[in-house]
């Protein structure tokens, strides 16, 4: 689905001061700790654009990451998006 250039303008003319948020009930503290990133809360449907990267590792770091077996790249990148998720990256 595209959007036209039209449209892209007045959705980016749109300031937030013009936003009625009146009939929005604000969150609780309690709804607000409930709140998780939607690729935890829905990882079959969300499904982020994979990338090919070069990158430079120790070589034993590599050697143990293959010994591990398969899905070691996957691992790979669920341990940084841990990071990023926490906030540590």
């Amino acid at each position: 689905m595209s959007i036209s250039k039209e449209r892209l303008e007045e959705i980016r003319a749109f300031k937030d001061k013009d936003i009625d948020y009146s009939d929005i009930p604000p969150l609780t503290d309690e709804q607000l700790a409930k709140m998780r990133p939607c690729h935890l809360v829905n990882r079959d449907m969300w499904q982020p654009k994979k990338k090919v990267i070069s990158i430079r590792i120790d070589a034993d770091i590599l050697q143990a990451l293959r010994i591990s077996g398969a899905g070691w790249q996957k691992r790979v990148n669920d341990f940084l998006r841990q990071g990023v998720v926490k906030g540590l990256l």
